[in-house]
């Protein structure tokens, strides 16, 4: 009885065997198969990104009047209904130099007895409108004099504990996609530290509902003294407010390092 003779191919030869030929259609067709396994299973548990928009390349005009906290924003009515639209400047900056400009051009008058109209590039996500200053202090198209305070709408909510996590709002609203949790924290890092306002956006996973700005107990900034909690889930305490449109909350930057709670899994430790 003749012993089967092996099969043995080189890769330059002309001709593979006929046993080569259907090992590797069998490879190819079985690699197929995962990849298209693979490429189905990614679609149905990859997150869809947040219906935000950054209206790069176009600038709007706005009319209102100026507000300076919790941040500084433009009061204006759009589609007949009253928002505070934030102000953010170019690049990973606040919009302070234009409102400097605002103030050594209205003199002694002060900032909420302003009415302005300014150009700029419209961030939304849902019905929060941002807008950035593209053009610096070329943003400022008019600035008036009004002979009354405008009415503003503050309530006291009392202390509450919010669970969320720090965003970059400028990012978040529009600029980036996505733009939370730590693909993102780099980024909001040095956006907060270059001045844009922190934001606790509250939800986990980037399923997010409400939004509070993040003041101390003065109603001033807390940029610096948040870096260190950015793009992580975190528990917060403080005295929520709301302002107008916006909601605000308290800390105490003194207390946050004891106050933050940070979710691991499915525990908990506190952050020393």
């Amino acid at each position: 009885m003749m012993e089967q003779e092996n099969e043995f191919y080189i890769g330059w030869q002309e001709h593979a065997p006929s046993s080569f030929k259907s090992s590797r259609k069998g490879f190819f067709i079985i690699t197929l198969i995962v990849a298209i396994i693979f490429g189905i299973t990614y679609l149905f548990i990859e997150r869809p990104f947040i219906e935000s928009t950054f209206d790069f390349g176009n600038l709007t005009e706005l009319e209102g009047t100026l507000v300076e906290y919790p941040v500084f924003g433009l009061k204006t009515s759009i589609d007949d209904q009253t928002v505070t639209v934030p102000l953010v400047g170019f690049g990973k900056f606040d919009a302070l130099p234009v409102l400097d400009r605002i103030r050594s051009e209205a003199g002694d008058t002060p900032l909420e007895k302003l009415k302005v109209k300014l150009r700029g590039t419209i961030i939304q996500y849902r019905d929060r409108m941002w807008m950035e200053l593209t053009e610096g202090n070329g943003s400022i198209i008019e600035v008036n004099t009004m002979d009354h305070l405008p009415e503003r709408i503050i309530n006291n909510k009392g202390t509450k504990t919010v669970i969320g996590e720090i965003i970059d709002p400028k990012c978040f609203f529009g600029v980036m996609n996505p733009a939370y949790g730590k693909i993102h924290k780099s980024c909001a890092i040095r956006c907060i530290s270059g001045g844009i306002p922190p934001v606790l956006a509250v939800g986990e996973h980037g399923e997010f509902s409400d939004y509070y700005f993040l003041v101390d107990q003065q109603g001033h900034s807390v940029n610096k003294e948040v870096l260190a909690y950015v793009g992580i889930p975190v528990s917060l305490s403080g005295d929520v407010q709301q302002v107008d449109d916006w909601n605000v909350i308290k800390i105490s930057p003194g207390e946050l390092q004891t106050s933050v709670l940070i979710k691991l899994d499915n525990s908990f430790a506190y952050c020393f």
